[in-house]
């Protein structure tokens, strides 16, 4: 069968798979109506999402009710655990369901709007159900507004009259009409929709078939067409290939088209034009090879040396007709010659391999040296070696030098560290003599604090000497070591004041660690002072946490509490303005609070500063 016929049959081929393919376009066009399928999915989900807003309404009502029952039993005296719990649980209950019907509220209107709002509905009825939300949205706003009052307030009576009063009546007559009427509405907007995607799918069949059929014809007009450009000139070509095989280079092939076959009767006039010339001479690459300034060893499969650069003479100081025929590996340090030829034994032409060695030279010095290898295959099919060799000497050089420049900084920080320590001692032994000295009270007790704020900047110093980074320090493990300092001082044998930790390992720079050190102080030893004054017994607690970027620290104690009409901001008091001061040095906040039983809590969050920088308070 001659050219021109196959490619006749093959053109009427395709002008038959082209109607084949349109005839079957009539049928996969029926997966416009997918569409109706996807709209019923997107409508199932949006009714799902309208049914649980409907149920954590529902929710929000019923454990608002429980909650005001079970505070009531409260009010009477019930104070049981099953109450206490009852009560947590009703009021985690009902916010979670307030923030479930947010959260599934937005998303319903994000959902709709993404998947619903580029329809071509009526503008008007749109608008209508976009209106509904607005209004189903003001008036949970207001309803969720009323139930977070209820469950907030310390009065049951109150929170039962707002209940019964108004809350479950607009919960009944407002919010939910609203809900079940956009549920009505959202199903009228659904009925015309899958109607639309239905005409859509039925105007896309139409289609199909006349595209189809005008395929078809174009199809077959074009396969005349080409037969008639292609198949002259092929036998063209043929012609001349069958000539330049045979050995005749003279012959050329001229066709006028502007098309593939130009361009490949082109292409044999090339082939037959560097035929009839000599390829890259030998000389040219070997110019290469020589100007590399990379060591470069062809060898054989027997890692016989073949081959050598100019470099291989300069960097190694061997005569180049002297290592050819000996062994590559010779050129290694004797020690690694074994495990650089088991390294190298397995290596495959498409996984080089780059590994670092010492090499000997002529002169018998040792060079450090990076060495890529592959193989490769010469024409007659034996398999040769090419190792690439880099002196990386100056490199070792170079990091030996930064090497050495990093451990004399090793040495001074250590140093710097210890001094510091060291005199921030002296100055607190120094208080201490002072201390025993004074025989007013007052006195002796402002100078233990200062030694104790001494005490705590001097332990971080202690700590980064000890550590082996001295830009950083865990500061939970720090906080434990403080405290005990702080028992040392503070601790009397009439009372038992036990310290609880729950702290993470968080390493901090000097330049938090400092204020952080000083923080802790402060608070731990108000505890000290005024937390247990008509107490024998007491606990403290110090929780320590990583929170999204933020180190949050939690300081609590059972015992007396905050005395009444407590104000952070005109308390007043030296360690207040310390605590206050040193919160924004953190960038931080920080919060007093009664305990949930007794006590006080002091929570503190700033966020996390890896900068290093210097750790003194401003």
């Amino acid at each position: 069968m001659r050219l021109g016929t196959k490619l006749l049959l093959g053109f009427i081929s395709i002008a038959l798979l082209v109607l084949i393919t349109g005839s079957l376009s009539y049928y996969l066009s029926n997966a416009v109506k997918n569409d109706l399928i996807e709209t019923s999915e997107l409508t199932s989900r949006q009714l799902q999402s309208l049914t649980e807003m409907t149920s954590d309404l529902q929710n929000s009502l019923l454990y608002t009710r429980n909650y005001l029952t079970e505070y009531d039993k409260r009010i009477r005296g019930d104070r049981s655990l099953p109450v206490t719990a009852q009560i947590r649980e009703s009021r985690r209950i009902v916010e979670k369901s307030l923030d479930q019907f947010e959260s599934d509220f937005k998303e319903f209107r994000e959902f709709s709007t993404n998947n619903f709002g580029n329809t071509e509905d009526d503008p008007s009825f749109e608008s209508e159900i976009d209106g509904l939300a607005d209004s189903l949205q003001v008036s949970f706003s207001y309803y969720s507004s009323l139930t977070r009052q209820i469950i907030d307030v310390d009065q049951t009576d109150f929170g039962n009259e707002i209940f019964n009063v108004t809350v479950e009546p607009y919960f009944r007559n407002t919010v939910l009409p609203y809900l079940i009427e956009l549920r009505g509405m959202f199903h009228d907007r659904v009925n015309l929709q899958l109607a639309e995607l239905e005409n859509r799918a039925n105007t896309t069949i139409r289609q199909v078939i006349v595209i189809t059929i005008l395929a078809f014809l174009i199809a077959i007009l074009f396969t005349f067409i080409v037969y008639q450009s292609i198949a002259k000139p092929i036998q063209k070509l043929q012609r001349t290939a069958d000539e330049l095989g045979s050995g005749d280079l003279s012959k050329r092939i001229h066709i006028q088209t502007k098309d593939e076959l130009a361009d490949l009767a082109n292409s044999f006039n090339m082939m037959a034009e560097n035929l009839s010339k000599s390829m890259v001479s030998r000389s040219y690459m070997n110019n290469i090879i020589q100007s590399m300034g990379d060591m470069l060893v062809v060898t054989d499969k027997e890692n016989r040396i073949e081959l050598i650069n100019h470099a291989v003479s300069l960097t190694l100081n061997y005569d180049p007709k002297k290592l050819k025929g000996n062994n590559f590996f010779d050129l290694f340090n004797e020690d690694d010659r074994t495990e650089v030829a088991e390294t190298y034994a397995e290596t495959k032409s498409d996984n080089p391999v780059v590994d670092e060695w010492i090499m000997n030279t002529g002169t018998d010095q040792k060079i450090p040296v990076v060495v890529t290898h592959t193989e490769i295959q010469d024409q007659n099919g034996e398999r040769k070696h090419i190792y690439v060799a880099r002196d990386v000497t100056e490199q070792k050089e170079a990091e030996k030098r930064i090497s050495d420049s990093l451990k004399e900084k090793d040495v001074m920080l250590s140093e710097i560290h210890h001094r510091v320590k060291n005199n921030l001692a002296v100055i607190s032994g120094l208080l201490e003599m002072q201390v025993w000295n004074t025989e007013d009270e007052s006195i002796a007790e402002i100078l233990r604090d200062s030694q104790l704020k001494i005490k705590s900047m001097s332990l971080v110093h202690e700590k980064l000497y000890q550590n082996e980074n001295f830009a950083n320090i865990d500061i939970g493990n720090y906080t434990e070591e403080l405290v005990s300092e702080i028992q040392k001082s503070y601790q009397s044998k009439r009372k038992n004041i036990e310290a609880f930790f729950d702290c993470d390992s968080i390493s901090v720079t000097l330049n938090q660690a400092i204020p952080i050190s000083l923080l802790l102080n402060e608070s731990i030893v108000n505890i000290y002072k005024h937390a247990f004054t008509s107490m024998n017994e007491g606990v403290i607690s110090i929780r320590m946490k990583m929170l999204n970027g933020n180190i949050e620290i939690r300081i609590s104690d059972n015992g007396i509490g905050l005395p009444d009409g407590f104000d952070k901001e005109t308390g007043g008091s030296m360690g207040l303005v310390l605590i206050d001061t040193l919160a924004k040095q953190l960038n931080g906040t920080y919060q007093f609070q009664n305990g949930e039983e007794s006590g006080t809590e002091l929570l503190i969050s700033f966020p996390k500063n890896d900068k290093s920088g210097g750790g003194f308070v401003k």
